[in-house]
Formats: structure tokens, C-alpha cells, sequence
């Protein structure tokens, strides 16, 4: 008779902590929130936004990272440097190549999860501010020159550290320079803009050498680095000196495709460009990677490492097709009649 109010008293305690655990937090129950990830998208060049970054936000909303069509996102990244929504935050900056090295370590000062770089000084930048860190942030690379030759990855196959991504094909310089004399026939002498600094140049270079001898072209080199060297080398040519402009390094492709276009335009010269894009600017035709696959493939990469794939085993992908556009308009205003063979080999015509 003695142990019943024990037995009362123990089922009393275990009552109370059963309904003091229900009003605590468990653990499994309901976790804390993790925070969302922050995937940092840079680029260099402000005179205009990559096409690839349209492609690669609107395949990141197909795989449900984001809500809302690739225009509008777009559009808001741009005008508001980032977009926020319940799975994911993209960080957009746009930047003069002065500024892209501190922008990299600011990123990573502020541990986002992933970086994606557009095109070499971005790449560039992203790689060496990723190096020296425990466990470095994945870096998604989109359209470098050469990822190999560059040293971001130790094979396409095998990338081996943080650094992966998609690779739009090397630079077509020697076809550049044929497609340019095929479409004008009396082409001879070209005024061709490299940067010294850019360790493409003396590659690209020695190609556009051996292209321009095969084709009977004379190549009236420039060194150029920054917008007053491109100025001076309009400014310094006399009226017929040369049939038109030539834009070798990928730095200035990258930088002063405006500005070039826009200084041939003032001197009567029709001058290439690497993407369909710049010939609504004004540029005569231009032969490159088409960069929508480049943005869904980097999308891809993206998804892969935030989903815990690792860099080193993601191989680097190719997209190799090339993009033939000419801009009948411009070639009209500068009297250049364009064989009508040529006219039906380009994959887009602007008329």
C-alpha cells in the first residue's frame, strides 16, 4: 500500500517532462533553417551584359532554383545587383577590369557558394582569390580563352582543383581573316589591334601572321591597352591606308568592342566582331561561339555543385559550334557589295 503514491509520483514527473518536451524544441523536428545559397555571377566589361548570362538564369529557373522568365531576372540583375527568391540568391557585378581583382576577394571575404566568372579577367581574378584558401569556393568558368593552356584546369577531363566549367572553342583567327577577305574580295591591308599584355596575344598572333600570308594580307600592327591607345591608332591613320579593323586579343574584344566599332564607323571602316550581337552596334560580321549553350551548360555546373558534386569531378565542356553572322546594312553604307555565296553560308543575316 506504501509504493502506490511512489509509483503516482514517478508517473507525475515523466507526465511533466513529456509535456515540457513538447513545448521545447526538438531536434529533428524542425531543423533550422539553412541559409539559402549565394551564387556571385562577375563579369568585366560594362559596355554590355554577356549574352550567356540570360541563358544561364533562365536555365537555372527550368531547374527550379528561381522563379520568374530570363528576361525579367535579368533585367533586375542588372538594375539591382542581385535577385533573391526562397532556394537561391544571384549576385551580379558588371565591372572595368581595374576593378575585378578586389570585387573577386570581396566575394570570397564573403564566403558565397559558388563564383561564376565570364571570360578570362574575370576567370582570372576568381581563380587567384580562390587559391590560397582552406576548402576553396567553386569557381564556374564561362568561355575562356583556353582553359588549358591558361591554367585554370589540368585537363577538360580531369579540371583536379576548384575551377570548372564550359569551354566555347578556341579563337577562329585564321578563318576570321578568310571569311573577311571572301566577303570583301579587294581586302589587302588591315589595321590589327593586339594588347601586349594579354598572354593570348603572342599565339593569336603568330596565327594571324601565317593566315595573312597564306591570304596575300597585309597586318598593320597596333599595340593597344587601354582606350587612348585604341584612339591613337584611329587617329594616326591617313584616308586609304587600310581596308578596315582588326580585333585580335580577347582583352580588347572584351573591353573596347564599343569603342572600336565606334571609331571605324567615324573613319569609313568595316571591322569584325566575335559575337552576332556587336552587329547591331555597327560591326561588318563576326564569327564566334554562339554563347547560349555556354550560359545552359554553366547553369548545369552550377546545380551539379550546389547539389555537392565537387569541381575537380565535373569535366570541363566543350561547345564548340560556331556562329557566322554579316550586317548587310553596315556593308551597304560602306559600299561593299558581299558575294551572294557568302550571304548564304552566314547563320544569321542582318539586312
Amino acid at each position: 500500500m506504501k509504493a502506490r503514491p511512489c509509483r503516482l509520483a514517478l508517473v507525475s514527473v515523466i507526465v511533466f517532462a513529456g509535456l515540457l518536451g513538447a513545448c521545447s524544441p526538438r531536434i529533428g523536428a524542425s531543423p533550422t533553417p539553412q541559409a539559402i545559397p549565394r551564387v556571385a555571377l562577375m563579369h568585366v566589361g560594362t559596355d554590355h551584359v554577356p549574352p550567356s548570362l540570360g541563358t544561364l538564369v533562365g536555365r537555372l529557373a527550368d531547374l527550379g532554383w528561381i522563379d520568374g522568365s530570363a528576361d525579367e531576372l535579368v533585367a533586375r540583375l542588372v538594375q539591382d545587383g542581385h535577385v533573391q527568391g526562397p532556394r537561391i540568391e544571384l549576385i551580379w557585378r558588371n565591372l572595368e577590369k581595374e576593378q575585378v581583382e578586389d570585387q573577386a576577394a570581396a566575394f570570397v571575404g564573403d564566403h558565397v557558394d559558388v563564383i561564376v566568372a565570364f571570360e578570362d579577367k574575370s576567370i582570372a581574378a576568381a581563380q587567384a582569390a580562390t587559391a590560397l584558401m582552406e576548402g576553396p569556393i567553386p569557381v564556374v568558368f564561362l568561355h575562356p580563352s583556353d582553359p588549358v593552356r591558361d591554367g585554370l584546369v589540368e585537363s577538360l577531363s580531369h579540371p583536379g582543383g576548384n575551377l570548372t566549367g564550359v569551354f566555347g572553342a578556341r579563337d577562329p583567327v585564321a578563318r576570321q581573316l578568310e571569311l573577311y577577305q571572301q566577303i570583301m574580295p579587294g581586302l589587302r591591308r588591315l589595321l590589327t589591334l593586339v594588347d601586349p599584355t594579354d598572354k593570348a596575344t603572342p599565339l593569336l598572333l603568330t596565327e594571324a601572321k601565317d593566315a595573312a600570308g597564306r591570304l596575300g594580307l597585309e597586318l598593320d600592327i597596333r599595340e593597344t591597352s587601354a582606350q587612348a591607345d585604341i584612339e591613337r591608332a584611329f587617329d594616326s591613320l591617313a584616308p586609304g591606308e587600310v581596308d578596315g579593323a582588326f580585333l585580335l586579343s580577347p582583352s580588347l574584344r572584351l573591353n573596347f568592342s564599343k569603342l572600336t566599332i565606334e571609331l571605324a564607323a567615324e573613319a569609313n571602316l568595316p571591322v569584325q566582331a566575335h559575337r552576332k550581337e556587336w552587329l547591331e552596334q555597327g560591326a561588318l560580321f563576326s564569327l564566334g561561339v554562339d554563347v547560349g549553350p555556354v550560359g545552359d551548360a554553366g547553369a548545369r555546373f552550377v546545380d551539379s555543385i550546389l547539389r555537392g558534386t565537387l569541381p575537380a569531378e565535373l569535366p570541363v565542356e566543350e561547345v564548340p559550334r560556331i556562329q557566322f553572322a554579316i550586317n548587310l546594312a553596315r556593308a551597304r553604307e560602306l559600299g561593299i557589295e558581299v558575294p551572294q555565296d557568302v550571304i548564304t553560308r552566314a547563320d544569321v543575316v542582318f539586312r
